[in-house]
């Protein structure tokens, strides 16, 4: 009886580590066809589209590079854009940096706001609104960035050209985070990996710190109805423009820098509970498809453990399924650093941060999934999110097509 159930143990962890070594040689292979869409990304050739375009930037907040970031959106390679900053109040730390930063370089385009509080949604949001209530004619397309988000000189460019087609509902960059200290890098290795679906229109979305959208497109959706009751101001998008049949465009070259450091333990977990609740909320495939991918590989990995004590308890046989089970470990680390070569290609103007910073990011890969499963797992009993010093009630936004 006994040796029945040794054998069948054995050959379910066998089974588990062939299926485990299956999907991390999948995920490898996925890390080489995201390499070559950026690649094919930076090839594609412009059609010259530049239309009228706002960019807009929720500050709220001291921002250790506001600054620099300001200044690098008023530097843009585009002939014909405008810039509204909107802050909380005149009393807001960013107020007064941009505010000085304004009264330096005298720029005409660019209009300073303080933020209208619309109560049923996120301060973020409500920026937002804010500066797309001053809707004039001539101005095309939107663009929105991040307050601690810095961006190279095409970025607008190269994040507005796509939508020259007009079934295009918005084009998208992402973030990557320059970190150092343990738990930022940690924070870094877990931003990182949702990049990997970012090619995937089934997954992907409008990423809030860095997407356009043409004018047309968000009267078409009814976004500015829509944000007013908006808790996320990407993900509640996203819906919009799926549920009218809009797709979004994924540019890794308008991925934006953020430099962190010195992150508390506390503060990262409570970041990542936030983002998969909101997740969670408004876009359940990508939530559902997380919990399964890492729910798989952390079980995996004890499996593993349990086959290599195994080993040296019992017979050197039980080391195939170990090694089997095990296989995710290396990958997964191959499968960062690819990424990490592909966005370095994609950024070339961040060559030395990814030199100076990346060194140890493809190690806290390994501790990614344990972080998140723990999120995962939290954030379905979360119904309220804290958010630079608010609290909101987490509530689906119901979208209709137009």
């Amino acid at each position: 009886m006994l040796t029945a159930f040794v054998e069948i143990w054995y050959g379910l962890l066998l089974a588990l580590g062939l299926l485990a070594t299956l999907a991390s040689t999948y995920s490898i292979f996925l890390g080489r066809r995201f390499s070559h869409k950026v690649v094919e990304s930076l090839k594609r050739r412009r059609v010259g589209f530049q239309p009228q375009a706002c960019v807009i930037m929720a500050c709220k907040g001291y921002e250790p590079n506001l600054e620099e970031n300001i200044g690098a959106l008023l530097k843009q390679n585009y002939p014909n854009y405008r810039v509204r900053i909107v802050t909380d109040s005149e009393e807001d730390p960013a107020y007064g940096i941009a505010e000085k930063i304004l009264r330096f370089v005298k720029e005409p385009r660019v209009e300073l706001l303080t933020s209208t509080q619309y109560p049923n949604a996120s301060g973020k949001v409500s920026a937002l609104l804010t500066a797309l209530e001053k809707n004039e004619e001539e101005v095309e397309v939107y663009a929105f960035v991040d307050s601690d988000a810095t961006i190279s000189s095409s970025w607008l460019s190269d994040l507005v050209d796509p939508l020259s087609d007009a079934s295009v509902g918005a084009t998208t960059g992402f973030r990557w985070y320059f970190a150092k200290g343990f738990w930022s890098e940690i924070q870094s290795a877990w931003n990182a990996s949702g990049s990997n679906l970012m090619f995937d229109e089934k997954y992907n979305f409008p990423w809030g710190g860095a997407m356009a959208l043409r004018k047309e497109t968000l009267n078409q959706i009814h976004l500015k109805s829509i944000w007013k009751d908006a808790v996320s101001d990407d993900l509640t998008l996203n819906i919009a423009l799926q549920v009218n049949g809009y797709h979004t465009i994924f540019l890794p070259q308008c991925t934006v820098a953020t430099f962190t450091k010195n992150i508390t333990r506390t503060k990262l977990l409570k970041w990542v509970i936030n983002q998969t609740a909101l997740t969670r909320t408004y876009h359940r495939r990508l939530w559902n498809y997380a919990l399964t991918a890492y729910l798989f590989f952390n079980v995996t990995f004890i499996l593993g453990l349990v086959a290599l004590t195994l080993g040296f308890l019992d017979t050197t046989s039980w080391l195939i399924p170990c090694i089997l089970l095990l296989t995710p470990l290396p990958l997964g680390i191959v499968r960062s650093r690819s990424r990490r070569n592909a966005f370095k290609r994609a950024l070339p103007w961040l060559s030395r941060d990814f030199e100076k910073f990346s060194s140890r990011m493809s190690l806290s890969t390994l501790i990614v999934p344990w972080i998140m499963t723990f999120c995962i797992f939290k954030s379905i009993s979360t119904r309220e999110i804290e958010w630079r010093g608010r609290s909101y009630s987490l509530r689906k936004v119901g979208i209709a097509a137009s």
